[in-house]
């Protein structure tokens, strides 16, 4: 492929004709769910299209403000390229583009609001289905502190994994991805065996069963190149069917 490669005064860049995969984005005061940290290889790198959300640590934010960001694998990265900063960082950036510094904060509230609209206290934070905050659950937290959350056993984290207490309200919450358990009672009524043994009949949101066809059945003859193919989806699973001689339509 050809590589266009250009220098200007503020950088240099490469701009390549073919897409790029993204891999794990590095996030100075900032930081990815931990799985995805934990798993990396199997996670990255990630096509184009494909989102991730992002938190900065306490006393950062994203450049609107916010204590959590979300970012697109692009033909050429990640986009918008993810940063956490500083509140002088902010204030250099509100100035350099002529935008008062009280509008630029406007509803985040940080040093130059009024005392009394810094102390709103969050309450317990909010269950998350199939997930828990990690350490004791207090009745009461104050603004700026964070709790985290991590899902039971077989379940993925999908999105910020902590969670900011912010006048009085939680950032946004992350979701647990359920597993899949296959089910014996579907696969014989489908013909179907498992492709490769294993001990646990269960697989994690996302990943790639394969299944054949017991003897004596086999898949209707289709232009899917894996028929027997199937993925979890958040606990769900579409089972193929194998048919024997008299049964195809």
């Amino acid at each position: 492929n050809w590589i266009l490669l250009e220098i200007s005064l503020v950088g240099k860049y490469i701009d390549l004709f073919t897409d790029i995969p993204c891999d794990l984005p590095q996030i100075e005061n900032g930081n990815l769910p931990q799985y995805y940290y934990s798993f990396k290889s199997y996670y990255f790198p990630m096509d184009k299209g494909k989102k991730l959300s992002y938190s900065c640590v306490v006393g950062y934010t994203t450049e609107s403000g916010t204590q959590d960001g979300r970012i697109t694998c692009t033909a050429k990265g990640w986009s918008p390229v993810p940063r956490c900063y500083s509140e002088l960082a902010l204030f250099i950036i509100a100035s350099s583009r002529g935008i008062s510094w009280l509008v630029f904060l406007g509803f985040n509230c940080l040093s130059l609001c009024p005392i009394s609209e810094m102390q709103q206290d969050c309450a317990s934070p909010p269950v998350v289905k199939n997930g828990a905050v990690l350490g004791p659950v207090l009745a009461s937290y104050k603004n700026g502190s964070w709790v985290e959350y991590v899902c039971q056993y077989y379940h993925i984290l999908d999105g910020p994994s902590t969670v900011y207490c912010h006048q009085g309200n939680w950032t946004e919450q992350p979701t647990c991805l359920e597993p899949c358990t296959l089910n014996v009672t579907d696969m014989d009524s489908n013909n179907l065996t498992l492709k490769w043994r294993r001990e646990e009949l269960v697989f994690l949101h996302g990943d790639l069963i394969e299944f054949e066809c017991k003897q004596g059945f086999s898949f209707l003859q289709t232009a899917i190149p894996s028929p027997g193919r199937t993925q979890c989806d958040q606990g769900r699973l579409n089972y193929p069917k194998c048919y024997g001689l008299e049964e195809r339509p």
